[in-house]
C-alpha cells in the first residue's frame, strides 16, 4: 500500500498536551551517596504511593559519569545506525514508506525512547503531528520524575498524591505512547558503582593535593601573636610565591609523607568502571590494555553483539505494537506494514567465501562489484602480456638500438 492512499482526515484531533501542564522543578545537583540511593529506591518501591522523582534524579546524576555515558552511547549507537525496512505480509519491502520513515527525524527519537526505557525503567512520549512540514512529527519525552508507571499517573507536581490517568485518555496509544523496561531500569544497578567511583576520585584528588604539596611547618618559640599570624600568612601564600622571612632561631620544615601513590583509589576506580562496562555492554571492550589480547577482544565483541541483537528485537516489538499503530492512526505510515531490522552481513567472511567458491563456480562480476566495489574485467590471463611501445623502448639496448633482448 503506498502512502498516497492515506487520507489526512484519518488522523484524530488533538485536545491537550500533558507535557505543557506539569510543573517542572529544577533538579537537585548536590552530591549523592548510598543513603540517597536507598531512600530513592525505597520511595519507588512503595506499594500504595510509589514516587520515582528521587530515583530519576539520581539516574540523571550518574549519567554525568563519562565512562557510563560512553558505554550507554556505544550500546545504543549500534542499534540506531542499523538499517531497517517496512515490509508487508509477504515480506516485501515498501521502499517509499521505508524512505519516508527513515527521513523523519522523529523515528530516531522514538527508537531512542525505546532504548531509554530499558535504562530508566520507562518512557512516556507525546506526539505532535505537523502534516505537510519537513519534520511532520514532534516527539516530546515527558519528565520521568512526574510519572507513576505502576498506577498510570502523570503528576502535575512531584509532591501530588494523584495525577492525570494517562492510560485512560483517548489519546493514549495515538498521541501518548508508553515504553516499559524491566524493574526499575538498568541504571538502578549502575548507581552504587558510579557513587563509589566518584568517592574514590574525590579522595584521590585530595590525596594528590596533600602529597603533591607536602605540609609546611615553622618551628618557633615566640609568643608574639602578630608574628605567628605573619608566619601563617606566609605559609598559605607559599604555593604562589616561594619566599619567606623567619627569625634566625626559627626553623621551617616540609613534612614528608610516607604514603603510596594512590593504588587503592586507582584499583577501586578501575573495578567500578569494569563493572559498568559489564553491566551495560556485557564485556570490557578495548579498555584493559594490560591483560588484553585479540582473542579476548573478539570474545567481548561477540558478547556485546548478543546484547545489541536483544535490543534490536525489543525495538522491533515496540515499533510494531506501539509506534506503527500510532503512526498509521496519524496518517504518517500506510497500514499493513511491519518494522524489521535488516540483517547485517559480515563482509570479510562473505569475501572469503566468494574467493573459495570462485575456484569451482562462475561468479557474477556485477554482483562482486556491488558487494565489494571490485571492478572485475574478466578471467585472469596467465600468459605474458604483450609489451607496449613504451615498454619496448625502455627495454632497448643502448649499445645496439635494434636489439631487443626480451623479445
Amino acid at each position: 500500500m503506498s502512502k498516497k492512499n492515506i487520507k489526512p482526515s484519518m488522523a484524530p484531533s488533538r485536545q491537550k498536551f500533558i507535557a505543557a501542564v506539569i510543573n517542572s522543578r529544577t533538579p537537585s545537583v548536590h552530591r549523592k551517596d548510598i543513603s540517597d540511593w536507598q531512600r530513592a529506591k525505597q520511595a519507588a518501591l512503595r506499594i500504595d504511593t510509589p514516587r520515582f522523582s528521587q530515583l530519576q534524579e539520581l539516574f540523571d546524576y550518574i549519567m554525568d559519569d563519562a565512562h557510563l555515558s560512553s558505554q550507554v552511547q556505544l550500546r545504543k549507537s549500534k542499534v540506531l545506525r542499523s538499517e531497517f525496512a517496512l515490509v508487508n505480509q509477504a515480506g516485501d519491502t515498501d521502499v517509499q514508506a521505508t524512505e519516508d520513515l527513515k527521513n523523519m527525524p522523529a523515528t530516531r527519537r522514538l527508537i531512542n525512547s525505546v532504548l531509554d526505557a530499558q535504562l530508566f525503567g520507562y518512557t512516556i512520549a507525546e506526539l505532535d503531528p505537523h502534516p505537510g512540514n519537513p519534520d511532520p512529527l514532534a516527539v516530546t519525552v515527558i519528565d520521568r520524575r512526574h510519572i507513576d508507571p505502576r498506577n498510570g499517573f502523570v503528576l502535575i507536581d512531584t509532591s501530588d498524591s494523584s495525577g492525570i490517568p494517562y492510560r485512560q485518555l483517548r489519546e493514549f496509544g495515538t498521541y501518548i505512547l508508553e515504553f516499559r523496561g524491566e524493574g526499575l531500569g538498568l541504571l538502578d544497578k549502575a548507581v552504587p558503582h558510579v557513587l563509589f567511583k566518584r568517592f574514590a576520585q574525590s579522595c584521590w584528588s585530595e590525596f594528590c593535593e596533600v602529597c603533591g604539596m607536602p605540609p609546611r611547618v615553622i618551628k618557633t618559640n615566640t609568643q608574639d601573636p602578630n608574628l605567628r599570624d605573619k608566619y601563617l600568612e606566609m605559609l598559605s601564600n607559599y604555593g604562589s610565591g616561594a619566599n619567606g622571612v623567619i627569625d634566625i632561631d626559627d626553623e621551617m620544615i616540609f613534612v614528608a609523607t610516607n604514603a603510596s601513590n594512590g593504588e587503592a583509589y586507582e584499583n577501586l576506580i578501575r573495578l567500578c568502571s569494569n563493572e559498568l562496562s559489564l553491566l551495560i555492554n556485557g564485556a570490557v571492550l578495548g579498555q584493559d590494555t594490560r591483560y588484553g589480547s585479540n582473542s579476548k577482544e573478539q570474545t567481548s565483541s561477540d558478547l556485546n553483539d548478543e546484547i545489541v541483537e536483544a535490543d534490536m528485537a525489543a525495538v522491533e516489538v515496540a515499533m510494531n505494537t506501539v509506534v506503527l499503530p500510532a503512526l498509521v492512526a496519524l496518517a504518517l505510515v500506510p497500514d499493513g506494514l511491519r518494522f524489521k531490522f535488516q540483517e547485517q552481513e559480515d563482509s570479510s567472511q562473505l569475501f572469503n567465501q566468494t574467493i573459495q567458491a570462485a575456484q569451482y563456480f562462475d561468479i557474477d562480476p556485477q554482483w562482486v562489484k556491488e558487494k565489494f566495489g571490485i571492478e572485475v574485467l574478466g578471467p585472469k590471463s596467465y600468459g605474458p602480456a604483450p609489451a607496449s611501445p613504451d615498454q619496448k623502448k625502455s627495454q632497448q639496448n643502448a649499445y645496439s638500438p635494434d636489439f631487443y633482448p626480451f623479445l
